[in-house]
């Protein structure tokens, strides 16, 4: 065991800032009120209290913890009314939640939830930040209702936001079992387009030559939608398809009908959320 030369003080958490000391994996002291302790943390309240026989007990004014300085750091803002949380981040929240569910302090993870929830001007939930890691953490931690919020982003985000920490471990059957929901949603989407090609003719584009060039330009929106299955990347292609390129004002007209359509449909489908049984799949 490290001598105490070896030890620091907190500045967060400096001697005498509290009747209690915690001392960290990497030898950092916080010293902290221990009703803040005992208050806010049933775990902690128990290991302040050391049983030494059937009718007594001592209690002791100093714990050896595995969690790092870091780690202990961010949690102890949550158990003191006057400190305000650090932000969240993605390279240290694993240990935060971790550490949160180990002494139950519960409203850690309402924090971390928040954190990562996007919101509208009328506060209806409309994104997940970071939701790969948020989706994996969440189901690791069993917060069910907001790990089915961000699977409901990750089946309609961009490939470039499936990016996970170096280092941060996840099941490759999950993974499939993600890039499945994925391209499920891409072939759904895809469809409206077979069906819209399906149901044309050379009347209603004008001649088969303008039809051919139409079909062309539909190749890079079904490539798009295979990286980012959802609604958004209709609407970032509807600039070159699928108008006319004749520019027949009557078939426009029907395409942009057709596209009010789909849009509710597909908007509907989006926001609604997973399944519990897709959901339940990652917890096996």
């Amino acid at each position: 065991m490290s001598s105490s030369t070896d030890h620091v003080q907190s500045a967060e958490f400096p001697e005498n800032y509290g009747d209690f000391q915690l001392v960290s994996s990497d030898h950092v002291i916080f010293s902290f009120p221990r009703f803040l302790l005992s208050h806010g943390s049933p775990v902690f309240k128990d290991m302040l209290r050391i049983g030494t026989g059937d009718s007594s007990e001592y209690e002791t004014d100093k714990l050896q913890l595995t969690e790092d300085s870091t780690t202990l750091d961010q949690l102890l803002r949550f158990l003191d009314t006057t400190k305000k949380p650090l932000p969240i981040h993605m390279d240290t929240v694993e240990g935060l939640l971790e550490s949160a569910q180990k002494y139950q302090v519960e409203h850690v993870f309402d924090y971390w939830e928040e954190q990562m929830i996007v919101r509208d001007v009328e506060m209806k939930v409309i994104g997940i930040r970071h939701p790969m890691m948020s989706f994996f953490l969440a189901a690791r931690f069993r917060r069910d209702e907001f790990a089915r919020l961000a699977l409901r982003e990750l089946i309609r985000a961009p490939d470039s936001n499936l990016d996970l920490p170096k280092g941060f471990m996840v099941e490759h059957r999950r993974i499939i079992h993600l890039t499945r929901l994925r391209q499920e949603r891409s072939r759904y989407l895809i469809d409206y387009i077979y069906d819209y090609h399906k149901g044309m003719g050379p009347n209603d584009c004008c001649t088969e030559q303008a039809m051919t060039m139409m079909g062309a330009k539909t190749i890079p929106l079904v490539l798009e939608l295979m990286k980012e299955p959802s609604w958004a990347t209709f609407e970032r292609n509807m600039s070159i398809w699928p108008g006319c390129p004749v520019k027949s004002k009557g078939h426009h007209k029907g395409s942009r009908v057709k596209f009010e359509s789909w849009k509710r449909k597909i908007l509907e489908g989006e926001m609604a959320l997973p399944e519990t049984a897709q959901y339940l799949l990652f917890l096996d």
